[in-house]
């Protein structure tokens, strides 16, 4: 079973969009709707990261993994005093 969801999106983000779904998914018929069934999927399924996304992203850090995971909690712990 499918289900229609009608959108009105900014010009210049459905643009952005639409290349960069093309890309990923090939210039086909199909590509928009697999391109937005991947995000609405990624983006409901809870607890599920995408490590492509962040895998190297802390390469060449000086600090250690505890010593960024204690920055990162201060810094919650700061904004939620305020």
């Amino acid at each position: 079973m499918t289900e229609i969801i009608k959108i009105e999106l900014d010009e210049e983000l459905a643009r952005k969009f639409r290349k960069k779904a093309y890309e990923q998914f090939g210039y086909k018929k199909g590509s928009m709707k697999m391109a937005i069934e991947s995000m609405i999927r990624d983006y409901t399924d809870e607890g599920v990261a995408n490590w492509d996304n962040i895998r190297g992203i802390l390469k060449g850090r000086k600090e250690s993994s505890v010593e960024l995971q204690h920055n990162a909690w201060s810094g919650i712990r700061d904004k939620s005093v305020r």
